[in-house]
């Protein structure tokens, strides 16, 4: 990775950890791009080189992590079951969301606020949904629908386990466990 890229890199993460603190802090709502911005050393308009809008920061790496998905559905074992192979792609994904920080714990009570409503978790949802099940159907050679409903599966039951889990108000590490166990619930009829 050239310097240039590692410069990029490290200003990206600085925006996000200066956001995490603050959303943190003093809340979602009250923190402004500006504040952020300072925080991290940088301009406001820097900010808006890297992202839109302040709960961009949110999902920042929600592309690279279906990314890893996508190449783990890719790098299929030879004879690996479809239902093993999406498993663990999302394995690859929460070990992703889990060592870049940003489960959704990881920001205090930001599951909470509009952005997080159910219609914006089903947008974002259906992008990942198409990239995986294509993935998946063109890696195993199944049939679209029987992979947009394994695909649908799984995100439906870790999004739903992580929501409740946090929601309960336990820690990241047990929504995280929570997630592996449910993924691998909802994939285990298409076993059958």
């Amino acid at each position: 990775m050239s310097l240039r890229e590692r410069k990029k890199q490290q200003t990206r993460q600085a925006l996000i950890d200066a956001a995490g603190r603050l959303f943190d802090e003093q809340g979602f709502e009250e923190t402004t791009v500006e504040q952020i911005a300072a925080a991290a050393g940088v301009s406001t308009r820097t900010f808006f080189t890297y992202f839109r809008h302040k709960a961009d920061v949110l999902y920042d790496n929600s592309v690279q992590r279906v990314d890893a998905g996508v190449r783990v559905i890719g790098s299929r074992d030879p004879g690996e079951r479809p239902a093993a192979l999406l498993a663990r792609a999302f394995d690859e994904m929460l070990a992703d969301s889990w060592e870049m920080g940003l489960t959704v714990g990881l920001v205090g009570e930001a599951y909470k606020l509009p952005i997080f409503s159910p219609q914006a978790t089903i947008d974002r949802s259906n992008t990942r949904l198409e990239r995986l099940a294509v993935a998946l159907a063109s890696a195993c050679e199944i049939d679209r629908a029987t992979a947009y409903a394994m695909v649908g599966a799984a995100i439906g039951a870790v999004s739903g386990a992580v929501a409740v889990t946090l929601g309960e108000g336990r820690s990241d590490a047990e929504a995280l466990a929570v997630a592996h166990r449910a993924c691998r619930q909802a994939l285990a009829g298409f076993d059958a």
